[in-house]
């Protein structure tokens, strides 16, 4: 897929931008491109969120709707790991 195609899918069908907005700035996101790591990586890209434990409905919403959205169709795994940060 082009990267015009791509784009077209994440901004204009899926609206992938809008849906992530909606939460900031109680859910902050990372995203890592896997080629800019290294040379062979099982994935495309790792995406790192960042919230407060009471923000974990919120969390829970963002990610129903980043997986109903058209681009979700493109996934062939994911892997959901949440992790509490110690104080």
């Amino acid at each position: 897929m082009t990267q015009e195609e791509r784009r077209e899918i994440l901004e204009t069908r899926s609206r992938h931008i809008q849906i992530g907005l909606k939460y900031l700035p109680a859910i902050a996101r990372r995203l890592h491109h896997c080629r800019d790591l290294t040379d062979s990586q099982p994935f495309d890209f790792i995406t790192l969120f960042d919230y407060h434990e009471e923000d974990a409905t919120a969390f829970d919403e963002l990610v129903a709707a980043l997986r109903e959205s058209e681009e979700w169709k493109f996934i062939n795994r994911e892997f959901d790991i949440r992790m509490l940060r110690q104080p």
